[in-house]
């Protein structure tokens, strides 16, 4: 699964209290160690940052976005209905420029990103006991 989300478009969480001053930005994961809980993405300018997997929003994938937008239907406007639509569209798309255009429409709003966004680490399945125990062992700043 982390070679998979490696090269992949994400998202520092916009309410972060980041050091590195990335909150809400784009960058791409280049490198995942998920024992440690490390998550390693590239800024444009050759910047890099490292954060925890909690800390780093990624897309889910394109049926889960427009399942989850037409059994909700009813909860979302008409121009957050015709957005997910278009994220979903998107991210079916081969070409990694369509899923950082995804990315950025995701940021329109709180309903928009919550529909078509989710934790990297939910993503990846750690559960939090397991990083409580890791952060014991580990015990480091970010």
């Amino acid at each position: 699964m982390t070679n998979e989300i490696q090269g992949t478009y994400a998202q520092v969480h916009p309410q972060l209290d980041d050091p590195a001053g990335r909150q809400g930005q784009i960058g791409m994961i280049t490198y995942v160690d998920q024992a440690r809980d490390d998550i390693y993405i590239s800024f444009e300018k050759g910047q890099q940052a490292l954060y925890s997997s909690d800390a780093v929003l990624v897309m889910k994938k394109s049926n889960e976005i427009f399942g989850e937008t037409v059994s909700r239907v009813s909860e979302l406007s008409t121009p957050d209905f015709k957005t997910l639509l278009e994220i979903s569209m998107k991210m079916q798309s081969p070409n990694l420029q369509d899923h950082r255009t995804a990315l950025e429409m995701a940021l329109k709003n709180e309903t928009v990103r919550s529909f078509s966004q989710v934790s990297l680490q939910e993503r990846l399945g750690i559960n939090n006991d397991q990083q409580i125990e890791q952060e014991q062992v580990h015990a480091r700043g970010r």
